[in-house]
């Protein structure tokens, strides 16, 4: 007997263009989707919308053709995928998958939480690169960026536009390749490490990249706002998502995808993981236990066997910077539960006030003890 369960799938796409009237497009996204039973995350700036919504595939083929009826989308890249129907709750719930969030924001990414820092101009982002033509400048082959020489690599930096947690599961290597990550918690953090790094991206051919594009637009716009030396500056159109999609068994990219939907990371083919557990250092790549520091809320990668039911984690950037067990609120009752290190200090508490997340460096459990 066939199967006639609907399909299920997930939506993203993201448009940048000035919207005069964000009251009508709220209301035509607020009678769609709830007509189309959709579910998840829908922000509407004065300079565009981005969008993560999931469903019945026929739902989303529905949403997409009556976006694509309005000339504001024109160009728009609808990255659509199926998948399984949520299964954990919590993660949904985590995710925006349970209901409907639709929202007018200022901003739809926000590069800098600086009120002083302004927005770079979006028509100033660096140039697209198809999936195919990002694979061919990490090969150092074709022509390419505007090179007399595309065969040399040597001024080629490949920059990660991602928070940390999401690069510690997947990411791309290529030989020869200067590959920046910077190590960041949140988005807004970006500016300053690019302002940091500043002379080590000029004169350079910077190649970005992230999950599906949008954050390489506002970065990739405020590299070039720097001027002269900064010119040279692409981002892989449709993100990993696309790339993946382009070379199934994973190209250069390594690892999985970070995915901010109940399907939490997306892979290739290739078995290989790189994510590894904070306590134990075995090989670990899933976030869906939903492990979080303890300090800043980043996730944390706590493997099976190493994870311990209500605990708290300290991740490597608050540990980096001289965050630990002390410096852990404690409990009404004054209570702590610690996980004790001979090397390093791992919090374990009972804490249950948590949200995002973030991953770290090895270590080993020793005993469990009460403060």
């Amino acid at each position: 007997m066939a199967d006639t369960t609907p399909q299920y799938g997930v939506l993203l796409y993201y448009k940048y263009a000035q919207i005069t009237d964000l009251d009508s497009l709220f209301s035509f996204y607020e009678s769609n989707c709830n007509s189309l039973s959709l579910l998840g995350r829908v922000r509407l700036s004065p300079h565009g919308v981005n969008v993560t919504v999931g469903g019945k595939l026929s739902s989303l083929e529905k949403h997409i053709a009556a976006v694509k009826s309005n000339a504001l989308f024109e160009g728009t890249d609808f990255k659509l995928a199926t998948c399984d129907h949520p299964v954990d709750d919590k993660v949904a719930k985590e995710c925006g998958f349970t209901s409907l969030s639709i929202r007018i924001v200022k901003e739809l990414v926000t590069l800098s939480s600086d009120p002083l820092l302004k927005s770079p101009e979006i028509s100033n982002a660096g140039r697209h690169l198809t999936a195919a033509e990002f694979h061919s400048a990490l090969q150092g082959t074709g022509p390419l960026l505007e090179k007399d020489s595309p065969t040399c690599n040597e001024d080629l930096v490949l920059l990660d536009a991602r928070n940390l947690y999401e690069t510690r599961i997947g990411k791309f290597h290529a030989p020869n390749v200067e590959t920046l990550d910077p190590g960041i918690r949140q988005y807004s953090d970006l500016p300053s490490w690019i302002d940091d790094k500043s002379e080590q991206l000029k004169g350079k051919r910077v190649l970005m990249y992230c999950t599906g594009g949008i954050r390489c637009e506002m970065a990739s716009a405020y590299i070039r706002s720097k001027g002269a030396g900064f010119e040279n500056v692409f981002q892989l159109f449709g993100g990993i998502q696309r790339y993946l999609e382009q070379f199934p068994d994973g190209g250069f990219f390594k690892g999985k995808n970070f995915v901010f939907d109940h399907r939490i990371s997306v892979g290739s083919s290739d078995p290989n993981v790189i994510g590894t557990c904070l306590l134990c250092g075995s090989s670990f790549d899933d976030y869906s236990s939903r492990c979080r520091c303890a300090h800043c809320r980043m996730l944390v990668l706590v493997c099976d066997s190493c994870r311990m039911e209500d605990a708290l984690y300290v991740c490597e950037l608050c540990q980096k910077y001289g965050k630990g067990v002390q410096s852990v609120p404690s409990l009404e009752n004054g209570k702590t539960q610690v996980l004790s290190l001979q090397e390093e200090h791992k919090l374990v508490s009972l804490d249950t006030k948590l949200s995002p997340q973030l991953p770290w460096s090895h270590g080993k459990v020793m005993n469990l003890q009460e403060n």
